[in-house]
């Protein structure tokens, strides 16, 4: 038996630092198969792992990382997966609010509950209609690993990558409803302890003053949220298909690869 066949596959990894690092194995698809444990991962910052942490990611060979996040951002938190890690990272960078600057430009001093709310479901439906490019580089990229494991992540775990992992899994026939669960699964485990704090002083230039409790719908994982990228899509095209075929290169002989490949 292969070291790669007596690992254990659950759906979250047991990283100490990385709380929101996710296999995508094990779902249902519509036609009666099942998405293969230990090929696709989504996940939040890799900056701080563990030895520990880094020796069991080497279990899954990875071979690619996508990063959705700003140069700022992984500058301030470099992914670091060890020495011997082989992966390849493409920063693919999604800056949320590049379309929707009314809170973006703001300085959050003055932002409450509900306008965070309401930026956060407009940056959602920007990601399906404004992103479209970057998302179909990462469906390039999954196209082109043969073999091996494929993450992606951003910084939280949760819009950049969570929309992500809705599109891969649309591709692979896996149910909405078992979508949405698996988008709402990060709720369990984002925000990790100082969190709150750490967006604060991402989003501000002092914490001073600020009230924290304003940028909770930053952090949440709502339903309202993926569900608007979708409410997004189906106003602009006939069906998600037209919308995975017309914006993200996926027609029918790319899709029956990738279930071939990431299904059982």
């Amino acid at each position: 038996m292969s070291a790669k066949e007596q690992i254990t596959f659950q759906r979250r990894l047991d990283l100490e630092g990385a709380p929101n690092i996710r296999d995508l194995g094990g779902y249902q698809t519509r036609h009666g198969n099942t998405t293969r444990w230990g090929r696709i991962f989504r996940a939040g910052r890799l900056s701080a792992l563990t030895p520990r942490d880094k020796a069991q990611l080497q279990q899954f060979d990875l071979r690619v990382i996508c990063d959705f996040r700003r140069e700022d951002e992984y500058l301030k938190d470099v992914t670091d997966l060890g020495d011997f890690a082989a992966a390849a990272i493409h920063n693919l960078a999604i800056s949320p609010g590049d379309h929707t600057q009314s809170i973006a430009l703001s300085d959050f001093q003055s932002v409450n509950g509900e306008q965070m709310f309401e930026w956060m479901v407009l940056i959602n439906r920007e990601l399906a209609l404004k992103q479209t490019h970057t998302y179909r580089r990462m469906f390039e990229l999954l196209l082109d690993t043969e073999d091996g494991g494929f993450l992606f992540h951003c910084s939280a775990g949760k819009d950049r990558t969570g929309f992500a992992a809705a599109l891969i899994l649309e591709t692979l026939d896996v149910p909405r409803d078992t979508i949405m669960e698996d988008y709402l699964l990060t709720a369990q485990y984002y925000p990790p302890k100082g969190e709150l704090e750490y967006l604060a002083s991402k989003y501000t230039e002092s914490r001073a003053d600020v009230d924290l409790t304003a940028f909770q719908a930053l952090m949440d994982t709502r339903e309202e949220y993926l569900s608007a990228a979708y409410s997004a899509i189906e106003e602009h095209y006939d069906s998600v298909e037209t919308y995975l075929r017309e914006e993200l290169g996926l027609g029918d002989a790319e899709r029956e690869l990738l279930k071939a490949r990431y299904t059982e």
